[in-house]
């Protein structure tokens, strides 16, 4: 594979998304103002990288799991533990596991990480799933995790996410280069799981909204 094709070039992604960024971060520009909905949109983002890790986990257990694999399952594990421990800090008290009152659209956002999985397994196979699924994941994981860096650093948030960020992007090339050169496949995976991002981010602004006009009622 050239150097010089990376995976946002491959899979058009930052492209076709230009459109979501304005309204994304209009979303977290709201979200970083509130401490307690921001907490719960982080026990949210914890939630993933946890559902990541156990993905990693389930699906590589019958197989040889290299130092690589193991090296991405316990950065996902500790990605998670970052979001749950810094929602506890924002948010002033205890988040104990991940239920719907803990949890901003807890259920959308399993919906759209389950469809997500079984729409590329369906289409990649059982045997490729794991590095499919991962790249797809990171893809979109790198492109809001860094409108989220840059809306945190501009609302002033006691928080970074450059740590965490240089290891998603480690992911990603890892991914990256586990599947190949296969860009026509890449571009309509991408292109799947933006389908679904968009119907659970319509999901999660339509319920940050909703508290907000009941708080101001």
């Amino acid at each position: 594979m050239s150097a010089s094709i990376s995976p946002w070039t491959a899979s058009g992604m930052k492209d076709k998304n230009r459109s979501l960024e304005a309204p994304v971060r209009e979303f977290l520009e709201q979200i970083v103002r509130e401490p307690s909905r921001h907490a719960l949109f982080m026990n949210m983002l914890s939630m993933l990288e946890h559902m990541g890790s156990r993905k990693i986990m389930l699906s590589q257990m019958n197989r040889v799991l290299t130092e690589d694999t193991l090296s991405h399952l316990s950065e996902e594990a500790r990605h998670a533990y970052f979001f749950k421990r810094h929602a506890e800090r924002i948010g002033g008290e205890k988040l104990d596991g991940f239920t719907e009152e803990n949890t901003l659209c807890r259920v959308p956002a399993l919906m759209y990480f389950g469809r997500l999985d079984a729409g590329i397994t369906k289409e990649v196979g059982e045997e490729a799933a794991y590095p499919w699924v991962s790249l797809v994941i990171e893809l979109r994981a790198c492109w809001l995790y860094e409108i989220y860096q840059d809306v945190l650093e501009r609302s002033g948030v006691a928080l970074s996410l450059t740590a965490l960020l240089a290891e998603e992007d480690q992911h990603l090339a890892d991914m990256f280069a586990q599947c190949g050169a296969q860009y026509d496949l890449l571009k309509k995976l991408s292109a799947y799981e933006t389908g679904l991002f968009v119907k659970f981010w319509q999901k999660l602004d339509d319920s940050f909204a909703a508290v907000l006009l009941q708080a101001a009622e």
